[in-house]
């Protein structure tokens, strides 16, 4: 992937590389590289790292050349957001009373294999107030065409209920609770819809919902990992990953 050149006035731009160890073997999946970006003004005072996911490509493949164009992409909304972060704090600047401005990205590979990754982004980034806000963005890849995964690929259409009956008895049970409420979350009921965010680990399907999302800010991520023996019956047919 070629570098991005980015001009922005009193910052300093560094890029690195390095490969993402994981437990699969070798002649099983395909090395994903962690590329560096980060951007400070000299005085600290605004900051951003971001630590990016590059698919290697070994032989040269239009397939995985889009996937990383289109990583790429998202990097580049991650630069937008972070300069959007910067010109609506500008105004709050006080030399009497300095804040530190920051927007940090990292990413954790959950599944990995020769026609399929599941990878997740963590986005974090203060923009003063009582604490910084954080969110994660999950990327389910088929690598045999480059399509990114959504829930309606991988359930049954109509079958979204469903899961969301699984997603509760998750959480109830992960939080030792007999009610949604008395877990701690908002509603007592769970809505899934074909956009929600997930991701994928062998042998289970996560649901994973942002701070505020379903629960306070207080209760963190709140994940549900789904075994896909609790929902075979809904998966769709010919699915890039192994439900076994």
């Amino acid at each position: 992937m070629k570098s991005l050149t980015i001009i922005l006035s009193a910052f300093i731009f560094c890029s690195v590389s390095y490969p993402v160890l994981d437990s699969y073997s070798a002649a099983d999946s395909v090395i994903i590289e962690s590329r560096n970006y980060s951007n400070s003004k000299s005085d600290s005072s605004i900051w951003i790292n971001i630590d990016y996911p590059f698919i290697l490509n070994v032989n040269n493949s239009e397939v995985i050349n889009r996937i990383n164009i289109a990583l790429e992409d998202e990097f580049k909304q991650s630069i937008a957001w972070y300069n959007e972060m910067v010109s609506d704090t500008t105004v709050f600047f006080d030399e009497q009373y300095p804040m530190q401005y920051s927007f940090e990205t990292g990413f954790e590979v959950f599944y990995n294999s020769k026609d399929f990754v599941s990878i997740v982004l963590n986005h974090y980034q203060f923009t003063g107030g009582a604490h910084g806000n954080y969110f994660a963005v999950g990327y389910n890849i088929n690598l045999s065409d480059g399509s990114f995964l959504s829930l309606a690929d991988i359930v049954q259409p109509g079958k979204l209920d469903l899961l969301a009956y699984e997603c509760e008895e998750a959480i109830l049970e992960k939080y030792q609770a007999n009610s949604l409420f008395e877990a701690g979350l908002f509603e007592n009921e769970i809505v899934i819809s074909e956009d929600q965010d997930f991701y994928i680990i062998p042998g289970a399907l996560v649901l994973q919902f942002d701070p505020y999302e379903i629960g306070p800010y207080a209760m963190g991520e709140i994940t549900a990992e789904i075994s896909f023996d609790k929902i075979k019956d809904i998966l769709s047919e010919d699915l890039p990953f192994s439900t076994e």
